[in-house]
């Protein structure tokens, strides 16, 4: 069963200059636990794909099922994270964990425990009472995705989540979160530029064409689930459907 479609999704936009055709006819399915990318070329509306389903833009056409129900009537919890971590330096890395639930209105003792389990979990207990100054920018972004888990959504949308950070964090950090939402058994779209990145990490990836988007094609990657998204990214089944999308995308 799917725990996300989107079905015929269009999205025009409407000005005193005409009408702005930025997606067309998006039409994809994923299953619970997947972790899927979608590429494409710059401006064809990747991040509107992920603002539609979180509901903060409304389509000019079709719909958006959350677990077989529309999505402004779906109470299931849909996390967000952007480039930049946005931590709030003069709050504690433990009180930035906790800022998503105080907004929410749900800091409890349930889920602060919850919470605090995240950090211990990760390896970030120990650094609970410092301030984000005092963090490579790697354990940053960590902090950013427990704050996100602590709201315990079920699916979680990463909009080019890693291409802030120098290339070698990247790499390791993309390693510290595949694990920790494979771990946590959350449903993750990852917007991104990076093909490499895209492939090592997804079990599915997601081709647009240019503006107005549409779904170009669909690969299913098949990883080795044994080994860790940097160790996949010299396989010779990732460079060759590196080729293959590379081409698409030409």
């Amino acid at each position: 069963m799917s725990i996300l479609k989107l079905d015929k999704v269009g999205l025009t936009y409407f000005s005193n200059k005409g009408e702005t055709k930025a997606l067309d006819n998006i039409t994809f399915s994923i299953k619970k636990n997947e972790f899927v990318s979608i590429v494409g070329p710059s401006g064809c509306g990747k991040t509107t794909i992920l603002s539609i389903i979180a509901g903060l833009i409304k389509p000019t056409s079709g719909e958006i099922l959350i677990e077989d129900k529309e999505i402004v009537n779906s109470n299931i919890a849909i996390g967000y994270m952007f480039q930049k971590d946005e931590l709030f330096e003069w709050r504690t890395i433990q009180s930035n964990i906790y800022l998503g639930l105080e907004i929410k209105k749900n800091l409890t003792a349930e889920t602060k425990a919850y919470a605090d389990n995240l950090l211990k979990k990760y390896g970030l207990w120990d650094f609970r009472h410092k301030h984000p100054s005092e963090l490579s920018g790697g354990m940053r972004q960590r902090v950013a995705l427990i704050r996100t888990l602590a709201l315990q959504p079920k699916i979680l949308l990463l909009d080019e989540a890693f291409s802030a950070l120098d290339y070698q964090t990247r790499l390791n950090v993309c390693d510290d979160v595949y694990r920790i939402l494979k771990d946590e058994g959350i449903t993750s779209i990852l917007v991104t530029h990076d093909l490499s990145e895209a492939i090592s990490m997804s079990d599915k990836i997601i081709v647009l064409s240019k503006r107005p988007a549409i779904v170009e094609s669909v690969h299913n990657v098949d990883n080795d689930m044994t080994k860790t998204p940097l160790q996949r990214r010299d396989s010779i089944k990732s460079k060759e459907l590196f080729d293959i999308i590379w081409r698409q995308l030409q």
